[in-house]
């Protein structure tokens, strides 16, 4: 089974909205004019919308709304943590949704998008038709803890030395890449954070090594998502331990569809399993040959017959 991307045939809408006196935020309207309303929430923290992203709704069904977070991708201003939590971002999805008059919508989300996404339907249950994850993450300390050091220690032995070894084997790692990275603006400690990470979302990575250190110090600019990871990750994602889970009943009769990998070493399955089971209503489909990323096989198949399945509920 492949996954069918559709085409867009004309540009998407563009807009920017202030949604408060500092942050303009960009997003994008494509598909149908009266179609059913989808909004995609991107990754993170840190990534960003691409207009590919439309691709996955059917144009002559779904109305498709994608956008970037405060501090990211076109939104302004860039790499800006003025009133950057996961509070404010929930409202900014809201304030979007006012903007363009959309009474109920589908709302889709992968990884911290999924977080983003939970958190909204848990503030906004009447706004939401249905649900549409991928590798849940529920924003909690364990989750970083095993992410980024105990996982790859087991999984990534390599890898974890090396990552250890560029922040000087500090005893508190995380807390070494934030200093270096959003104290310092450290180029070494943000690419290494970066590769870290694509390395363990894939799972069949390109490399599973770090390049030398003069090759990094080539790259161009900072990438985002390390700087506001670790921005998130301090302040405990602005959130409660355990917030989402010990909401989720909440949830219940949103009717859901939860796509998890078999080998995410980022958002393990369990994440997804102890979701489903408090969310009365989502269905999890575990993708035997997936890891974390979206790009893995099997993972846009299962979005894309989830969503005809969603579909069907309203």
């Amino acid at each position: 089974m492949k996954s069918k991307l559709f085409k867009h045939m004309s540009l998407p809408e563009m807009y920017t909205l202030d949604v408060d006196k500092e942050n303009k935020i960009y997003f994008e309207v494509s598909g149908k004019k009266d179609g059913i309303p989808v909004f995609f929430v991107h990754g993170g923290p840190g990534g960003h919308c691409r207009s590919e992203h439309h691709s996955l709704f059917n144009p002559e069904i779904f109305k498709s709304v994608i956008f970037d977070q405060r501090g990211c991708g076109k939104s302004t201003p860039y790499r800006s943590l003025a009133g950057n939590n996961t509070e404010n971002l929930v409202e900014d999805i809201e304030k979007i949704r006012d903007f363009l008059k959309v009474k109920k919508f589908f709302i889709i989300g992968g990884s911290w998008g999924a977080t983003l996404a939970l958190k909204y339907a848990l503030k906004y249950p009447k706004n939401i038709s249905a649900i549409l994850l991928r590798s849940v993450f529920l924003g909690t300390m364990n989750e970083i803890d095993w992410a980024f050091i105990n996982g790859p220690k087991i999984f990534a032995p390599k890898l974890f030395e090396s990552f250890s070894k560029t922040a000087d084997n500090a005893k508190d790692l995380i807390s070494k890449y934030y200093d270096e990275i959003c104290v310092k603006n450290s180029k070494i400690h943000s690419w290494i954070w970066h590769d870290y990470e694509r390395i363990l979302s894939q799972i069949n990575p390109d490399n599973s090594i770090f390049e030398e250190k003069n090759k990094i110090e080539e790259r161009v600019g900072l990438p985002n998502s390390p700087f506001m990871e670790l921005h998130y990750i301090k302040n405990n994602f602005f959130m409660d331990d355990n917030e989402i889970l010990n909401n989720a009943s909440k949830l219940k009769n949103i009717p859901g569809y939860i796509i998890q990998g078999r080998y995410d070493l980022i958002c393990p399955p369990v994440n997804a399993y102890n979701l489903s089971k408090k969310w009365v209503g989502s269905k999890l489909k575990i993708v035997n040959t997936a890891g974390h990323s979206s790009s893995d096989e099997g993972i846009m198949e299962n979005l894309q017959l989830s969503l005809e399945e969603l579909i069907k509920t309203i």
